[in-house]
């Protein structure tokens, strides 16, 4: 646009002199090439004008093109904001119940002095810090962490394959018929099948009773110990640490026994426990994983 401008501008001049030869004075020529500057100085002042005018009006459409881009994007991310938040409460919910649920189990084992939770002297008053959604979500990861980490250090599970054959309490004595009290479960599987450590430990002692057969105790946290009765073989020492899941024998037959099973007791601090409320509860806990 200018270039064709200055060219107007060049051809005007020309015209301008071929013209102001034919002038009688040198003042007209000047005085008309004067006027005709200021003409196409004005057509250029115009047409720059209109210039910037259209790309004025083109960078406002630009802006308000980008305002609603702007706004668009602002409620994808608020939508995605709620979901998140949506998402999150979800989560919070799930893992509380997970949580409720763990403790409910650990209570029944008998180490609920181990949880968080503190007792409530004015269950009516309420009140505390208000934890945010990820803040309580992180919390409650933690905590539930805590709590398997515990458990795995409590005997749980059965420690062979086979079913229950005996139960805990008083039964009928296999030898005299007469009623006696079963400090554990009798566990019937096939001769030599692994027997594994229900939970992480220090092996206490192996040896070998009248009673027991070939045996092995060993102690875990919080004052827990397993005993392994009626074993074909033992493959660990005394002081030994064992994890959950390592083999320690094989079933078989020895001692007091009618046949191939094994002896399975758990105790706390000297007092003998139902194996059975320890194997619910794994279940319980694996049905919880899922």
């Amino acid at each position: 646009m200018k270039s064709l401008i200055l060219k107007a501008l060049s051809d005007i001049l020309v015209h301008m002199r071929i013209f102001g030869k034919r002038l009688s004075t040198p003042t007209g020529f000047w005085s008309i090439a004067v006027i005709a500057l200021l003409v196409v100085i004005a057509l250029y002042l115009f047409l720059e004008n209109w210039q910037l005018r259209a790309e004025i009006a083109d960078l406002k459409r630009q802006i308000v093109s980008l305002e609603l881009r702007e706004k668009e994007l602002e409620t994808q991310v608020d939508q995605l904001q709620k979901e998140r938040e949506e998402l999150l409460q979800n989560a919070v919910g799930s893992l509380r119940q997970r949580t409720t649920y763990m403790e409910k189990i650990i209570s029944q084992l008998g180490l609920s002095r181990y949880l968080r939770q503190k007792k409530k002297r004015f269950p009516k008053a309420m009140g505390g810090p208000y934890l945010p959604p990820q803040k309580e979500y992180e919390v409650l990861l933690e905590r539930i962490e805590e709590y398997l980490s515990m458990v795995q250090k409590v005997p749980l599970g059965k420690p062979c394959r086979g079913y229950i054959s005996s139960y805990y309490g008083y039964r009928r004595d296999p030898f005299s018929g007469r009623r006696a009290f079963h400090s554990g479960i009798d566990i019937v599987g096939r001769y030599g099948t692994p027997v594994r450590s229900t939970a992480d430990g220090v092996v206490y002692r192996v040896g070998y009773t009248r009673g027991l057969g070939r045996y092995v105790k060993i102690k875990h946290a919080h004052g827990f110990m397993t005993i392994y009765g009626h074993l074909r073989k033992t493959v660990v020492k005394r002081g030994e640490r064992v994890k959950k899941g390592e083999i320690i024998g094989y079933l078989g037959n020895t001692g007091r026994s009618t046949g191939p099973h094994l002896h399975y007791e758990i105790r706390r601090w000297g007092r003998s426990l139902n194996p059975l409320r320890f194997i619910r509860a794994e279940r319980k806990l694996a049905r919880l994983a899922k």
